[in-house]
């Protein structure tokens, strides 16, 4: 599995990376036959509207485009925190699966 979109960003860029300036990376990733992506998490659903001006769905339905319709797309939860600071009701925690299923993720650990 390739981390480097996600820990890599958060890690060295406190996850502001815009999504277009990050696309050919992914690219060549696939080109190079990766096929499994940790693609987002906690900081990296929230900077694209934190810092960047940007929609962390669209960010994900643009990963799954160019990762293709093939790869495992993988996002790391906080726990019952999933992508926020705070804990969550399990209402809100179903809500965060059905939506990031419908943006193209496939697995959340």
């Amino acid at each position: 599995m390739c981390t480097a979109f996600r820990d890599g960003f958060q890690s060295v860029y406190g996850a502001r990376v815009l999504t277009e300036d990050f696309m050919p990376a992914v690219a060549a990733a696939r080109e190079a036959g990766i096929t499994y992506f940790e693609a987002g998490g906690g900081a990296m659903f929230q900077s694209p509207y934190f810092y960047c001006n940007e929609d962390s769905f669209h960010m994900m339905d643009r990963f799954r485009e160019v990762a293709g319709p093939d790869a495992n797309l993988q996002t790391l939860a906080r726990g019952v925190n999933i992508v926020c600071l705070d804990s969550a009701s399990s209402d809100v925690i179903r809500l965060h699966a059905k939506l990031f299923k419908k943006h193209g993720i496939t697995t959340i650990r």
